[in-house]
């Protein structure tokens, strides 16, 4: 199911409660199956223990009726959470972006600048300072 579908929507404003799947359950939750995970191979009771309250912290969020409270707990969650990650969704981005395009790098402001692959030679105008070169792309 989408998440912004109507049969949600219409869940959660006859529920009253948060009902949101937002980064923080995400992670919790993510979190908990990765310790359920390593407690199959290391066989200690208290990871698998974390991992339980863990799920539960998360159903807790799910269910709450402080709508804006979790709301705000989430977005505390994000300013931690998104300076680690962001590297990591760029990097990713980036290497989705080089089988379509080749990246230059503009010898006299070191602007990047992206061209889509397989059009040969052609003559590069950097947007930012005006310098022109060639490249094979």
């Amino acid at each position: 199911m989408k998440p912004n579908s109507k049969l949600l929507q219409r869940l959660r404003s006859w529920m009253g409660r948060y009902g949101q799947n937002d980064t923080l359950n995400r992670f919790l939750n993510n979190l908990a199956l990765l310790l359920i995970v390593i407690s199959f191979f290391i066989r200690t009771g208290w990871l698998l223990l974390i991992a339980v309250m863990l799920i539960g912290i998360s159903y807790w969020r799910l269910f709450s009726k402080k709508i804006y409270q979790q709301v705000a707990i989430n977005r505390g969650f994000q300013r931690f959470w998104s300076p680690i990650i962001r590297p990591f969704s760029r990097l990713k981005y980036q290497v989705k972006q080089h089988w379509q395009y080749r990246f230059f790098r503009c010898s006299q402001c070191h602007q990047r600048i992206r061209i889509p692959r397989h059009h040969g030679r052609v003559r590069i105008t950097c947007p930012q300072c005006g310098h022109q070169f060639e490249a094979k792309v």
